[in-house]
């Protein structure tokens, strides 16, 4: 709905393509939203609030993005859509973790990534990507990069080029911050002769 507006930035975060398109879409999916009758089909209110919260979040509105999204998940929980439960509480996971409350974020994505395997199998390497995305900017390398790999076979198997370009990105990411620490690392642990002293 808003795919189009939307592209990652160099920390692999949602940003707009253009910002003022961006912003006038998000601002008609809201007058669509006001317009709907009260009987509508629940289905169409909460795809609405999800682009909407989706969009929100993309323009850095991190509160207004959780608003929207929240009620999505509760509309899609409330009419058993699973599906979208799972895509929604991802979504929500990232506003989450765009406002930096990792703690939310970390139980939205466990949840997700729950529900993948039990319930959604085709929607795993959804979830393992952004629970790895999430896991990187949290420091965990090792998890982001096996959770990452594990997103890249399925997705290979999928042979959509688009979804593998998006995960080996994100795993090149994790690869090359796992170097940079392994050479700090190295850097630190090296000896240094001071005054004729070694020092570690």
């Amino acid at each position: 709905m808003l795919d189009h507006l939307i592209t990652h930035n160099g920390n692999l975060r949602m940003v707009p393509t253009d910002r003022n398109e961006l912003t006038t879409a998000v601002g008609q999916l809201h007058e669509e939203l006001r317009a709907l009758p009260e009987e509508a089909d629940p289905a169409r209110t909460q795809v609405l609030t999800r682009w909407i919260g989706i969009g929100q979040m993309c323009l850095g509105h991190h509160e207004e993005a959780r608003t929207f999204l929240r009620q999505s998940l509760d509309l899609a929980a409330a009419i058993g859509n699973t599906r979208a439960v799972l895509a929604t509480g991802l979504n929500l996971g990232d506003a989450h973790r765009y406002a930096g409350d990792v703690q939310g974020a970390d139980a939205l994505y466990r949840s997700a990534l729950n529900t993948a395997r039990s319930q959604h199998p085709e929607l795993l390497d959804f979830a393992l990507q952004h629970t790895g995305k999430h896991l990187m900017e949290r420091g965990d390398l090792a998890g982001a990069q096996a959770r990452l790999q594990e997103a890249l076979r399925l997705r290979i198997a999928k042979g959509d080029t688009g979804l593998v370009d998006s995960t080996q990105a994100a795993l090149d990411r994790v690869e090359l911050l796992i170097g940079q620490a392994d050479a700090s690392a190295a850097d630190n642990a090296a000896p240094r002769q001071r005054s004729g002293q070694w020092t570690a």
